[in-house]
């Protein structure tokens, strides 16, 4: 008898103190384990599965402020592209959110009232607030070399006049390098880092993001960020990275 009732408790004493010490290991780190202790969190990238540039194309919400209205603009709908006109910014805040994920921006004349270096002026505000921003400096202009990080700073750069088929080049292979979700994970966890969100608290993130990302109707994503956006912009910035994100798994 004695020796039915320890072949019973022991392997009960044995999960409950290995429950207890997941427990306890989950809540420290923020990353959570199997009964056998291998890490139940997917790395977020392997979630994804790939998606046809034709598809691609179409979940690439393009911008182009240019008051000369030089683009190409109905070649590139007519083309399967999603693309957006403005003759000058309309509004800023949009575009420091990241609401669009490449930005065709011309240096002249669309952005006085913002800045008296105009569209470098842009660039560089975008650059600083959201990085990882995919911008195309876009112009027919000559300048001083005072202007010449306007160029430097872009992700890419067309003179105009240019054709289409120049231009749709350079955007396509600006999508296949730069709008992926790699890059744009990696942009999230350095902004986390750069806030001095804790490790644990990264880990946890990346576990609701997984969740998320797997269609768990229970997470959300403003609930994920609401504990340690401090501030209403990055709120914003963070929402913003996680929305581009959300767009490779939908």
């Amino acid at each position: 008898m004695d020796a039915i009732l320890i072949s019973i408790g022991v392997p009960l004493i044995v999960g409950a103190v290995n429950f207890t010490a997941k427990k306890i290991y989950e809540s420290i780190t923020g990353r959570e384990k199997t009964f056998f202790w291998q890490d139940k969190r997917e790395e977020l990238t392997a979630i994804h599965t790939p998606i046809g540039f034709d598809e691609l194309k179409r979940r690439t919400r393009i911008l182009v402020i240019d008051n000369e209205k030089t683009f190409p603009t109905e070649l590139f709908t007519s083309n399967g592209y999603f693309i957006e006109q403005w003759e000058k910014v309309k509004d800023l805040n949009k575009l420091l959110r990241g609401e669009y994920d490449i930005i065709v921006l011309d240096i002249m004349g669309v952005a006085k009232e913002y800045s008296e270096e105009d569209g470098l002026g842009i660039l560089e505000a975008i650059k600083k607030e959201n990085p990882s921003q995919i911008i195309i400096a876009y112009s027919g202009g000559s300048f001083d070399i005072s202007k010449q990080r306007f160029w430097d700073l872009a992700d890419e750069k067309i003179a105009k006049p240019a054709d289409f088929l120049k231009i749709k080049g350079t955007v396509d292979n600006l999508i296949k390098k730069k709008f992926t979700p790699e890059r744009y994970i990696d942009s999230l966890i350095t902004l986390l880092q750069t806030q001095n969100i804790s490790d644990r608290e990264i880990n946890k993130i990346k576990t609701d993001l997984s969740k998320l990302l797997k269609g768990d109707k229970k997470k959300d994503v403003k609930d994920i960020f609401k504990s340690i956006a401090d501030n209403k912009g990055m709120f914003e910035k963070l929402i913003g990275l996680t929305t581009t994100i959300l767009k490779f798994f939908q």
